[in-house]
């Protein structure tokens, strides 16, 4: 069952690392059958309602458990065991959502409540939150693609191996297109709802801008259906929308901000392998060295995998930590130690290598790096110190592009700025984007 929002990926931990799980029907005591979308064996429902058929129908109370705890309940209308009409779901540690449900799945007006008691209302578009203003939803249009997801470039989305990208429309004459890329298993719909703002200030300015899905960080150099699909959702956008390709920001937050810098060095390698080459990159608290980032994941896990009595916070840390050892031991076959030249080749940046890897090619264009260097929150929530975070290797980089050449590297020191949409504090979030900053430096590049 969905027990938690992964519709908004950015109110969790430092990066959500999700795979694909398997929906099922789960059966009540008396045999009655509700469907669970994310399901585990841990999971048991009680149905106080009527039962058609062998499905919860008609209105009533649908209880969730795990490992026999309550974990969430929905008072509301149910068809073929389904929620479907109006209803309610009460989630006890992350706050309720309610609105009109259609065939299970939230559809049109709806209203999220935090457990920290901030709420949200806003629209619903196939039960993913759309935290924009009604006025604005004309504007927003999802554009379904032939591409089937084999690899799971997109997670996060239960059984679905569709592929689809949003786009918002610009009020007045179009002068360019912004793309956002989401952070790992972040859902579209989160990085809309995050950048409310961003989004509907670059439509005020004649900037259309695109969100594909996309958000597995195992980067676009080994995967050619991410590489592929990224480029034909490029290409369409500039036939349909007539954007001329060289007016095109690109940008992304933490593993999204990787892909935005990696796809920029490709576009300038001479490879020739993507469709365009960007006018500008930015990358909102993006790991960009791997070698340091699997190093200080194992250093993580060496200091403080026996510790007792961690916070929820230090154990997704922990977890993030041993799913980056473990998935880059596959992925490049070992330690950076190891195999040296398989992490120079994917990262980048790369601080052990004097010309900085693949930086080398961000030498000749507007390079922005957002930062909330908070390491008094790192200490307390994380048990992490400047060698373990973001800010140490960012600031790397842009010191490489500073000293060959590059004055249009930047690094925005965004300290403090770091909210995630329930108002929660992490200095890894959306929020050290400044909106109305950010569109006047992409305006600045597409007049140049």
């Amino acid at each position: 069952m969905k027990s938690v929002f992964t519709l908004i990926i950015c109110f969790y931990s430092l990066i959500s690392f999700g795979q694909k799980t398997t929906g099922a029907y789960v059966k009540d005591a008396s045999g009655c059958k509700v469907w669970a979308e994310d399901y585990s064996n841990q999971d048991s429902i009680t149905w106080a309602g009527k039962c058609r058929k062998g499905y919860a129908d008609g209105y009533g109370t649908l209880i969730w458990y795990n490992n026999r705890k309550e974990v969430a309940r929905y008072n509301g209308a149910m068809l073929k065991g389904k929620p479907d009409g109006q209803g309610k779901y009460t989630y006890l540690r992350n706050g309720e959502r309610e609105g009109t449900f259609v065939e299970g799945v939230l559809q049109g007006k709806g209203k999220i409540t935090f457990a920290t008691g901030v709420k949200l209302e806003g629209s619903y578009i196939d039960d993913e939150f759309i935290n924009l203003d009604e006025i604005s939803l004309k504007h927003l249009k999802k554009h379904k693609t032939s591409f089937s997801d084999s690899t799971d470039i997109y997670v996060n989305d239960g059984n679905s191996t569709s592929l689809f990208y949003y786009t918002y429309m610009p009020t007045g004459n179009l002068k360019g297109a912004l793309v956002l890329l989401p952070s790992s298993g972040e859902n579209v719909e989160s990085v809309i709802s995050c950048n409310k703002k961003l989004i509907q200030s670059a439509s005020e300015q004649g900037i259309l801008t695109v969100i594909p899905s996309i958000n597995n960080d195992r980067g676009l150099d080994d995967d050619k259906l991410a590489l592929d699909f990224f480029n034909t959702i490029l290409k369409e956008v500039v036939e349909k929308y007539r954007v001329s390709n060289n007016k095109f920001v690109i940008g992304g937050f933490s593993a999204g901000g990787m892909i935005a810098l990696r796809y920029t060095e490709m576009s300038r390698d001479k490879s020739g392998r993507t469709y365009l080459s960007p006018i500008a990159v930015f990358g909102v608290d993006p790991p960009v060295d791997l070698a340091g980032l699997y190093n200080s994941s194992k250093r993580d896990l060496i200091m403080n995998a026996d510790r007792v009595g961690l916070s929820s916070g230090k154990m997704n840390g922990l977890r993030e930590a041993k799913w980056i050892v473990d998935s880059y031991d596959k992925i490049y076959g070992g330690s950076p130690d190891q195999h040296p030249e398989q992490y120079i080749r994917c990262s980048m940046y790369s601080r052990s290598e004097k010309d900085g890897g693949n930086a080398k090619y961000l030498t000749n264009l507007p390079v922005r790096i957002y930062c909330d260097p908070d390491i008094v929150w790192a200490l307390k929530e994380r048990n992490r110190d400047f060698y373990d975070i973001n800010a140490a290797n960012l600031s790397a980089m842009i010191n490489y592009l500073n000293l060959n050449g590059n004055k249009q590297a930047e690094f925005i020191s965004a300290l403090g700025k770091g909210y995630r949409l329930d108002g929660t504090r992490h200095p890894h979030s959306w929020s050290l984007i400044e909106p109305e900053d950010c569109i006047n430096w992409i305006l600045l590049t597409m007049r140049n």
